[in-house]
């Protein structure tokens, strides 16, 4: 099932937008929250860059930090790669709206 979302046309955002991410370990009950980047977005998933760990396999909510119409996604953090600017994140995320909520705050690609 990975791979059909790493399949998915991915629309590389212009300009990148601030996130928070508030995850969830399985295996801990407590939720960490970390500031990233928003880069680029697919009918399902986001590519967000984090400066620091995050565990796999959590469960999280990532808020967009949109002044006027700020939103929450649910979702899971499917997989992370080490790049020289922080850590990639790829994240499934439930709502299948991802890309209308950025076309209605002004997001390009």
């Amino acid at each position: 099932m990975h791979d059909k979302r790493r399949q998915q046309l991915r629309h590389p955002l212009r300009h990148a937008l601030p996130v928070l991410l508030h995850h969830k370990s399985l295996r801990r009950e407590d939720v960490e929250t970390v500031e990233g980047l928003l880069l680029d977005a697919s009918e399902q998933g986001l590519g967000i860059l984090v400066t620091e760990p995050v565990a796999l396999a959590s469960l999280c909510t990532l808020e967009l930090c949109d002044e006027e119409r700020p939103r929450r996604f649910q979702g899971e953090i499917c997989y992370a790669k080490r790049t020289d600017y922080g850590i990639r994140l790829g994240i499934w995320v439930e709502d299948d709206d991802i890309l209308g909520y950025l076309k209605s705050i002004g997001a390009q690609w």
